[in-house]
């Protein structure tokens, strides 16, 4: 990652600073608290956010909003990424941001802004909004104050911190993950131990099982033969219950029949006198039409026309006598008109001016023509009145010949009535003759009756007894069905048991095996590796420590290294010197010699740390003027394209390939190119 330009907005005391970066060795220089770093803090809050500090303490203050832009390359692509604040009820917040990538500008929230930015920059980190980048913390940039803390640390809060800079806590992950997995193994194992106790009883069990299931096996066959001839026995038993229930039945139906008979010959004679009398009455009703029909006279109108065209003659005079009625009211209006005009001299339809002379002719044709309609429908009238007369003359005729139709069609029916009850007394007579002789047959089956009875109830006792018996057999049947399928069932449930706990047996076998794997093999095996390749971290951080404490302090007396928990330690004439008692440029030296050497070891360990960049706050605390020089060789050795100083110390200067000012008037910082 390259930074390639920075602007910063109501940050802290900047509140409007624009930083164009270039590669090379950049100083940002000023008097203490003149903003310089909060340009830093500028760069870490465009990548990263607010992380666990507070909005508060980066917005300017009595300011309800600020921003931060900063243009930056990785890979040679360019993005740019812009954090917003705002104070909101009092509480400074984020809100949303953007980053603009090659082929797109984004809208994000602060956690997914965080989250692209560690996918472009190929960190391996949880995008927690609320966590610091731990890789760029060690690995581009860290505050001086931070780094001293490290120093003091004590070696396994260090080492701890170390892991996780050069990558290898993913180590001590493993094996905590090892452990907590040995130890659900290990539960898991007992859980399946205590479900596979008690398998060899169960076996016991399944084997006294099947002797019960053979005594009952042999006990249905013999329940299921007994059933078979008892089924026989009252299978005969019914059929010959059966045979007799016909006799009875055939015997009941003749004692029926004759009861049937004996109503239908009483019935019959019955409805036949009846017949008789109706039939008398009809006949007199008809003899009556007859004489009603022999004295009707009905006499046809003289008018030549029908019914219907005279009605059709009637309509057309009315339509007529309408027309003629429209055309008068027309020509009386036009008479208004033209009295009206002969009267006031004025056109009532166009209001213009009207000579009365004009229109005395008019009003005489039309005077005249009104008295021809009142003729034409004077004669209309007259017409229409003996039209009148003729249609009621049509109309009487036509109801008379209409009554005696009716009278004739009840003549009819009269007679077809008489016919048809004449035929039911006929029906009825041979029905009662029929009834009579059919009794005198049937008097004779009724005497075969009385003896059947007895039989039939022989033979129910005996059917009752049989299929008691028969009840009896079927219930122990039951019984013993139900006990071998209850003895079925339990050696089902058993051997689902036995399974269930074969497998948990084998499972237990399989967890025990893994759990030796774990702890015997594997967990060992990633301390071995871990050990391993710390110590070779260590060798080259050594090295590393070695050769920049001996460029920036110059003399043979104080030797440098680090021990296996990557704790600095100090030598003088072959005694140790603890760090805090040295002077302030050599433990200045010892912090800047340490913290490029992490740095260095940090951007290897990372796959995706591609930096380039390198940041130092106040680097040179407490130097001589000497070991100042020697600054320029050391960061010459590093190598870093680019690299951001920030410093009071204007001794940097002269390996600086630009310098930035930053100043501070009022309660506001301008950064400036001297």
């Amino acid at each position: 990652m390259i930074v390639k330009e920075l602007e910063l907005t109501n940050i802290r005391s900047h509140a409007h600073s624009l930083i164009k970066f270039p590669l090379g060795r950049t100083l940002l220089e000023g008097d203490i608290g003149s903003g310089k770093s909060s340009v830093l803090m500028g760069i870490e809050f465009a990548l990263f956010g607010l992380g666990s500090g507070s909005g508060s303490s980066v917005l300017s203050l009595g300011k309800d909003s600020g921003e931060v832009r900063m243009a930056f390359e990785v890979d040679g692509s360019e993005y740019q990424v812009t954090r917003r604040l705002q104070r909101k009820a009092g509480k400074v917040q984020q809100i949303d941001g953007e980053l603009k990538t090659p082929s797109e500008t984004l809208l994000l929230s602060p956690s997914e802004l965080k989250e692209r930015v560690l996918e472009t920059l190929e960190f391996n980190e949880a995008p927690d909004p609320k966590a610091q980048s731990w890789i760029y913390r060690y690995a581009v940039y860290t505050p001086q104050e931070e780094m001293k803390s490290i120093l003091a640390l004590v070696p396994e809060q260090r080492l701890q911190i170390l892991r996780r800079a050069f990558r290898v806590e993913d180590y001590k992950i493993a094996v905590t993950n090892a452990d907590e997995a040995v130890r659900s193994i290990r539960g898991e194992a007992q859980k399946q131990d205590g479900i596979a106790t008690g398998m060899e009883e169960l076996r016991s069990q399944v084997q006294r099982l099947q002797v019960d299931e053979q005594k009952h096996r042999a006990e249905l066959t013999k329940l299921e033969d007994m059933e078979t001839a008892q089924e026989e026995q009252v299978r005969r038993l019914k059929v010959e219950r059966e045979d007799l229930q016909k006799r009875e039945v055939s015997l009941q139906n003749t004692k029926a029949e004759t009861e049937y008979y004996e109503r239908l010959g009483t019935d019959a004679a019955k409805d036949a006198n009846e017949l008789g009398d109706e039939i008398t009455g009809l006949n007199g009703s008809l003899r009556e039409l007859e004489a009603a029909l022999a004295r009707a006279d009905v006499e046809r109108p003289s008018s030549v026309n029908t019914l219907s065209e005279l009605k059709r003659r009637e309509k057309t005079l009315e339509a007529k006598a309408k027309k003629l009625i429209e055309l008068k009211a027309a020509t009386e209006a036009k008479l208004l008109d033209y009295e009206s005009i002969m009267k006031n001299g004025v056109c009532p339809v166009c209001d213009r001016a009207a000579e009365a002379h004009d229109f005395e002719g008019k009003r005489a044709r039309k005077d005249a023509e009104k008295n021809h309609l009142a003729e034409e429908l004077a004669s209309l009238d007259g017409e229409a009145e003996a039209l009148k007369v003729k249609i009621e003359q049509g109309e009487s005729y036509k109801e008379a010949v209409k009554e005696a139709a009716h009278q004739r069609m009840e003549r009819s029916k009269l007679k077809a009535e008489i016919e048809k009850k004449e035929q039911s007394k006929r029906k009825f007579e041979k029905r009662a003759a029929f009834a009579k002789n059919t009794l005198q047959r049937l008097g004779k089956q009724l005497g075969e009756l009385s003896g059947l009875a007895k039989e039939k109830e022989t033979t129910d006792k005996k059917l009752t007894g049989a299929e008691e018996s028969l009840r009896t057999t079927r219930d122990k049947l039951a019984r013993t069905r139900g006990l071998l399928e209850s003895v079925q069932k339990r050696q089902t449930e058993i051997a689902i048991e036995i399974v269930a706990k074969e497998e948990a047996f084998n499972k237990s076998k399989r967890l025990r095996e893994r759990e030796i794997w774990l702890e015997d093999y594997f967990v060992p095996t990633v301390r071995v590796i871990e050990k391993s390749v710390l110590a070779t971290i260590n060798q080259e951080f050594d090295s590393l420590f070695k050769r920049w404490f001996g460029m920036l302090v110059s003399g043979p007396d104080k030797e440098v290294s680090v021990d296996e928990d990557f704790t600095p330690v100090v030598t003088q004439g072959g005694y140790e010197q603890d760090v805090r008692y040295l002077s302030g440029g050599e433990r200045t030296s010892v912090a800047l010699a340490y913290r490029l050497a992490l740095n260095v070891l940090s951007q290897r360990a990372s796959i995706g740390m591609k930096s380039n960049l390198l940041i130092l706050d106040e680097p040179t605390d407490g130097f001589s003027r000497e070991q100042l020089g020697m600054v320029r060789e050391v960061l010459d050795d590093v190598g870093c394209p680019q690299v951001i100083v920030v410093s009071h110390d204007k001794e940097l200067e002269s390996f600086a390939d630009q310098i930035f000012r930053v100043e501070k008037s009022g309660s506001e910082s301008a950064v400036r190119v001297p």
